[in-house]
């Protein structure tokens, strides 16, 4: 392997946090092949077709997933975590009603329709710095109060103050209440923490 080709590839790694797709190494003038022979050399590992991590570099689940499965958006115990209302890790996404999912396993995904799959939709920076598409704050937040049941009352009440703490547009809170139907929840929610 060329010593410029490879040089190449590891600038490209280090303002990806350690990645190269196929596509952006096109785009650099650099045949697929090239990735093929630094992942024979060692110097690459193959993450999944079209994605490429540089050896060492540390691997970001959120990323990996987000580009082997363009639809996914995470959702609910992903986002919170994205948001930084926990610190507890987890992959859960939504997908559209009619994507296909072979391949994702022990990942929670549900199927939504368009409309509850389109609302609310965002980006959010990953722990090691790459952009992946979640729920913002407002419909995460709306998304815990319907789910409130899968947590203790002391452990939503954390969530829910913390996430009240991120000041999240109230009109949005109200929005998205009124699309699931819970807004009797939300202000009673609301209520409570002002008194």
């Amino acid at each position: 392997m060329e010593k410029k080709k490879t040089e190449l590839l590891f600038d490209m790694a280090e303002a990806n946090d350690g990645y190269v797709s196929v596509a952006e190494a096109r785009q650099n003038g650099l045949a697929q092949t090239y990735l093929s022979l630094a992942e024979e050399a060692g110097l690459f590992l193959r993450v999944c077709k079209g994605l490429y991590r540089k050896k060492g570099s540390p691997e970001d689940p959120f990323y990996e997933l987000s580009f082997r499965y363009r639809k996914a958006v995470f959702s609910f115990r992903s986002a919170l975590y994205l948001h930084g209302l926990t610190d507890q890790q987890a992959l859960e996404v939504h997908l559209p009603q009619n994507y296909l999912t072979q391949g994702i396993e022990g990942i929670p995904c549900r199927h939504v329709g368009a409309k509850e799959y389109g609302l609310g939709q965002a980006l959010a920076v990953t722990p090691l710095g790459n952009l992946v598409p979640t729920y913002d704050l407002e419909r995460t937040l709306i998304e815990l109060l319907r789910r409130q049941k899968e947590f203790s009352k002391e452990e939503f009440l954390f969530l829910w103050k913390k996430g009240l703490g991120k000041k999240p547009y109230e009109e949005k809170l109200f929005f998205y209440a009124d699309k699931f139907h819970i807004v009797g929840e939300l202000e009673l929610a609301l209520r409570f923490l002002a008194e």
